[in-house]
């Protein structure tokens, strides 16, 4: 278990190292990251390099027993580049050049970039491959982050990225749709800048997706190369970001790492970005953030939930608050003062906390039957429709995520094309957009004694977003038994639902988005109760194989999830193992030999939840009777 913090030495004195170093060795920090943003500092001036400051920093480090995951930083040029080649800034939609005051302000498709952040990135790796002191190698930082560019130079690679998968403009044509809007290329190069047509803004952000992983894929070679023995990762950003798929960029690496900012980042995040390697590194795991409160006790609290969730790293962002830029009021354990407050106080208590149990934790994972998939596809081609942000599926996920955390105590959430064959139910929120891949693994999957749930919406347009001739969910039709005749948005009406199947799903509400389903061999679950949809399906199943589709046909209010929810994963035969309690979180993770759980009380009056008999308490051995008793805003580990 890697516990430690983001320490940046170029921030502070020299002078100063050693009584940071001294103090984080004090609360139990074995490891630091460094290196990101840091171009400047190691090229001051064209082609004078210095890392002897960041060997320093790292060799004092080594001595006090904290090794070092160091990052790369070549996606933030240092000024006098820009000056040479203001060429490399990116350019918006309209051709707006942006300004380089920011972080990422650079055209990843531009050859004058990718020549200069190659030497930087080059002569880092070479001049720190093999430095014992050094664990691990981070590919930059957020990846893809702000760093989307509409220039001359990103167009011309688009028309070859184009080229290379459609091979000619006919081919292209066809699979777009040809003559509407008068739409029909001769030359690769007559496809224009995406601002309105579906097909060019779906396949542009592909197009940017794969430059960052490109990026991605050069970095992990260079530094395998040259370290092959260390693993090397990156961070993943916030959920919400769509900039990169990271399912691709998660091949490129060999643990995924991520970001951890609860306060702005839903819980399914964890599980999105741990993905199917089983565990995660959080890179950048939340202190403090600027105008955001969080209660005494939180800061903790959202770290060990991290940890729960199948974290082998926790990198708190970051030792202390920067005195000047744009996050001089934002993340930090330590105020600018260096006085020990509240914050750190909490950290230092889980450093304690992990001295006795990271031993315990380590060999252990998440072990779900139940997963998500999650497609960056579909979110690019329903922000590409006329629907827009709106029916994001992202926002179905984490509301279904959120019900679920309920129910089970651990949940995976993967790419559609992953293996599916361990989990029992499967929820496909939102499938918006489907290829024959995505199609025959969900069939497989149903057939072989699966329980699938699609939601409304899905099926809608095929892999270059075109919508299907056949009828919706175009590839999952007669999987589904049913046909959908329209999809609409319903913002502003309350739909309600009826059924005779299940109690629980009689009076949920629905708003948002509605199916007009029609029966093809499925059986109904519940009806619409009201308005001119009343007595239309709105949830059905179908048997197929040993398992079964259910479709979903409204998006359920966030607060209606939880009925769904116990009716599915009864469907699936996964029972609920522990009753819970208000306020407390349930997690597990497993290995051969022994089982971990996570009760986390989030208010503040201690809480008592039973879980049944055999479970002793993970740091002192000692046996916990049927009741259990977790202390307020705090937080028990047991082991079985």
């Amino acid at each position: 278990m890697k516990f430690g913090v983001q320490y940046y030495p170029s921030h502070w004195p020299e002078s100063q190292w050693a009584a940071d170093i001294a103090k984080m060795k004090e609360v139990g920090v074995k490891f630091v990251r460094m290196g990101d943003l840091s171009w400047s500092a190691f090229e001051p001036a064209p082609g004078e390099f210095d890392f002897s400051w960041m060997e320093r920093a790292i060799a004092m480090m080594g001595d006090a027993g904290i090794k070092t995951i160091l990052c790369t930083c070549s996606r933030t040029p240092p000024p006098w580049l820009y000056r040479k080649h203001p060429e490399i800034l990116p350019k918006d939609q309209n051709g707006v050049t942006r300004y380089q005051d920011g972080r990422y302000a650079v055209a990843m498709s531009h050859p004058v970039f990718q020549r200069e952040a190659l030497r930087i990135d080059q002569a880092m790796v070479d001049y720190f491959a093999g430095n014992e002191n050094i664990i691990s190698w981070q590919i930059d930082n957020e990846i893809g982050c702000h760093n989307d560019c509409y220039g001359d130079h990103s167009m011309s690679q688009f028309h070859a990225y184009l080229k290379e998968k459609y091979k000619s403009p006919n081919a292209l044509n066809e699979a777009w749709g040809e003559h509407f809007w008068a739409f029909q290329i001769q030359e690769f190069e007559d496809v224009p800048r995406p601002f309105e047509n579906p097909h060019i803004q779906l396949e542009y952000r592909r197009f940017l997706s794969s430059l960052n992983v490109d990026f991605g894929r050069s970095r992990y070679r260079m530094m395998k190369a040259a370290d092959p023995d260390k693993p090397v990762t990156t961070n993943f950003q916030n959920l919400y970001w769509d900039h990169t798929d990271y399912h691709a960029l998660s091949n490129e690496i060999d643990v995924n790492g991520m970001n951890h900012y609860p306060a702005r980042t839903p819980e399914l995040a964890l599980d999105c970005l741990r993905g199917d390697k089983g565990e995660v590194w959080v890179l950048e795991q939340q202190s403090h953030l600027a105008a955001i409160d969080s209660p005494t006790g939180w800061t903790r609290l959202w770290a060990w939930m991290a940890i729960a969730h199948g974290a082998s790293a926790l990198i708190f962002f970051r030792w202390r608050q920067c005195r000047y830029g744009c996050e001089q009021f934002g993340d930090g354990l330590l105020p600018h003062s260096n006085r020990e407050g509240r914050l750190f106080k909490e950290f230092a208590k889980m450093g304690a906390e992990l001295e006795v149990l990271a031993d315990v934790i380590e060999p252990t994972k998440p072990d779900s039957k139940v997963a998500l998939t999650y497609s960056y596809e579909s979110r690019w081609a329903v922000k590409a429709s006329v629907y827009g942000e709106e029916i994001d599926p992202v926002y179905e996920a984490v509301d279904l995520h959120k019900s679920l955390a309920k129910v089970v105590t651990s949940v995976d959430c993967l790419d559609p094309r992953a293996d599916l064959s361990k989990y029992r139910l499967v929820i496909a929120p939102r499938l918006w957009l489907i290829d024959d891949a995505v199609a025959n693994n969900l069939r497989s999957f149903v057939e072989a004694g699966g329980t699938l749930c699609l939601t409304a919406g899905s099926g809608i347009v095929d892999e270059v977003g075109k919508c299907f001739a056949e009828p919706r969910p175009g590839k999952l039709c007669d999987l589904a038994g049913i046909w959908c005749s329209d999809f609409v948005g319903t913002k502003g009406l309350e739909l309600v639902l009826e059924s005779e199947v299940d109690t629980r799903l009689s009076g949920l509400r629905a708003s948002v988005a509605a199916d007009e389903i029609n029966i093809d061999g499925a059986e109904v679950v519940a009806k619409h109760g009201n308005g001119w949809r009343k007595g239309l399906p709105a949830i059905t199943r179908n048997r197929v194989g040993k398992g079964q589709v259910i479709y979903v046909g409204v998006r359920l209010d966030t607060s209606e999830m939880l009925p769904l929810i116990s009716w599915l994963t009864e469907e699936a035969g996964i029972e609920q193992e522990f009753d819970r309690v208000e306020g407390v979180t349930v997690y597990e993770r497993v290995c051969d030999d022994y089982r971990l759980l996570f009760l986390l009380n989030w208010t503040d009056e201690a809480k008592a939840m039973s879980i049944g008999s055999g479970w002793a308490d993970a740091a002192s051995g000692e046996a916990v009777g049927e009741e259990v008793e977790i202390g307020a805003t705090d937080m028990r580990v047991l082991k079985r």
